[in-house]
């Protein structure tokens, strides 16, 4: 589908600004909710390879996210857990957190230091 003449004008070459605002893919649904125009990782047989290890650092990337920072909801953008159906069930109101860094504490509180290069 990414690359049908029908759907994307010159569908081969790298052009990354089609998804910027003014772009023909700005705003494209990936959800399959309104059509489905783009698949980035592909689906059945033809499933990305590298999409267990994708989910695997993904995992790590957000646990040392939580670990690093402290999550608050945006003041004036309360959480609302309300659904909507898509191509799952999400949220109606998507999440917007505030992240704020971490004391640099340690195991009991230890402050750890960053160690010179020798």
């Amino acid at each position: 589908m990414s690359r049908d003449k029908q759907e994307w004008e010159k569908p081969t070459e790298f052009m990354p600004e089609r998804f910027l605002p003014g772009g023909a893919g700005e705003g494209i649904d990936v959800t399959g909710n309104r059509g489905i125009k783009m698949m980035p990782f592909g689906v059945g047989r033809r499933i990305c390879a590298g999409v267990g290890i994708a989910m695997l650092h993904l995992e790590f990337f957000v646990a040392n996210m939580v670990r690093e920072f402290e999550w608050q909801e945006v003041p004036g953008n309360e959480v609302d857990f309300a659904e909507k159906p898509e191509f799952t069930v999400v949220m109606k109101k998507p999440l917007r957190p505030r992240l704020v860094p971490r004391a640099a504490a340690g195991v009991d509180g230890v402050v750890m230091q960053p160690v010179a290069a020798a």
